[in-house]
Formats: structure tokens, sequence, C-alpha cells
């Protein structure tokens, strides 16, 4: 754990192998016998091996195996409630005595480690309860597939979200009640990098078989270059195959 004044920040990652899109999706092979979760964790612990990081999953007996990925790469590990993803972070912040939770979303292999560090470098005061990205609509990332970010949350943002709503969405997911009442929490979004910031054709979240599939190619087409974003959204707009499939899944899943 690293202070920063009176700042402590964990790095959390939200994990579960019961997608019912694709169960395990976390756990399968996605590059040279790695999974999407060991690439995840490997990526964080040499970018930012200072800072704890935790594994936090349900209790759900299914997800017993990923205290095994845990110990494997010497990080923490913790199951709470299925249903409640809220109190899960809730309880980790709270007994690791953080003030802060760097969450990060397990399904998205390209998650851009250069793009976390200037997050936590914009948390420069205590008062700041969200910090994350958005696109040009002013949308926070998370409610986006582009799949590249992560987000920074206050454990006092969290506690004051459950304790100002019940609602099952915003249990499920844990900064939502938060980011949209900038009247109640302190909010702080950052332009998403420019070669993504009115892009709206590049998914690199991770949903189903067809997202996998589509992925793991362009993961192992892009070895070594993953966090230079530049490169990456040039070969995908120079391989077209990419992105059309990519457009047929944000079609798919557009509400």
């Amino acid at each position: 754990m690293i202070k920063k004044n009176e700042i402590s920040i964990g790095i959390v990652i939200q994990a579960r192998t019961g997608s019912s899109r694709l169960p395990n999706k976390i756990l399968m092979d996605f590059c040279d016998g790695k999974s999407i979760l060991d690439i995840s964790i490997e990526k964080l612990k040499l970018k930012f091996c200072n800072y704890q990081i935790i594994l936090a999953s349900s209790i759900n007996s299914k997800d017993n195996v990923l205290s095994e990925i845990a110990l494997k790469h010497g990080i923490a590990f913790y199951q709470g409630s299925e249903e409640n993803v809220l109190s899960r972070f809730i309880d980790v912040g709270v007994n690791e005595k953080f003030t802060h939770l760097l969450r990060i979303c397990s399904d998205n292999p390209f998650l851009n480690m250069n793009s976390i560090s200037s997050l936590i470098g914009e948390l420069d005061d205590t008062n700041w309860d969200y910090i994350s990205y958005c696109n040009y609509l002013g949308i926070p990332v998370i409610k986006t597939h582009i799949g590249l970010f992560a987000e920074i949350v206050s454990v006092r943002a969290l506690l004051k979200a459950a304790d100002l709503q019940n609602d099952s969405i915003y249990q499920e997911h844990v900064t939502n009640f938060i980011y949209m009442n900038p009247q109640i929490f302190n909010i702080k979004l950052l332009k998403s990098p420019s070669e993504v910031y009115s892009r709206e054709d590049i998914r690199l979240t991770l949903d189903d078989k067809e997202d996998f599939d589509n992925l793991a190619s362009l993961f192992k087409s892009t070895l070594g270059n993953q966090d230079n974003i530049s490169f990456l959204v040039d070969f995908i707009d120079s391989n077209e195959e990419y992105k059309v499939k990519m457009i047929n899944n944000i079609k798919k899943y557009s509400k």
C-alpha cells in the first residue's frame, strides 16, 4: 500500500467465473497458455509493485478456483456477496483501511497500464470520490465498450452510496450511483486519450465467444504494443476484420 499524504490506494480486481454469455472466460487460454486474469495480474504487478493488489470474487463455490490464481501470483484474495458487489468493495476498503480503491474489471485484456498511472496521479486530494475517463459525450468509460481504462473510487463514497439506496442495480454496478450523482459526490472525469475519445467503433471489452476469439487474435498480433494506444488503434484501423467483428458485437449489445 502506498500513501500519498493521507491517501491510501488499493488495487481491486473484480472477478467471477459465472458469466452468462461465456462462463469461465477469464480463465480460458487467451494467449500462450495464459488467461486474461493471469495477464492482467502480471501487468499490474509489474507496473504497480508497491501497491496492494486484491482479487475480489464471490462466495459462490464456483469462484473458489480463483483463490488458486491469487495464490499463484502472490496477491490477496477476498470473497464476498455474489449479488451485492458494492458490499464486496466496501468490505475490502474498510478491512484494509484504504481511502480509495482502483477498480479493475477482469474481462478487459487490453487494460492500459499507462492510463492507470495517470489516473493515480490525478488523485491529489482525499476529497475526490470518483476519478475516471470519459468519452466525447461525457459518458464515463465504464459505461462504454472501449475496455481500456480503470476507475478510482473513495471508500467513503462507497459507504455513502450503500447508505443512500438499496437498489440492486447499484449493488451490482459498484460505482454507477456515484458517478450518476455529481451533486452528491466529488467527481473528476478526464478526457480519454485523443485516439479513442470520439471512437464508438472500437470494442476491447469481452462478453462472449465472438469477443474472445477476436480479441485473442488481436492480442497475439499486437504483443508488446498493447499499452501504446496509438499503435493499437492504428492496427485495428488497418486490419478491418477486427473492427467489423467489434462493430457487430457493439450493435448486438447496444441498448
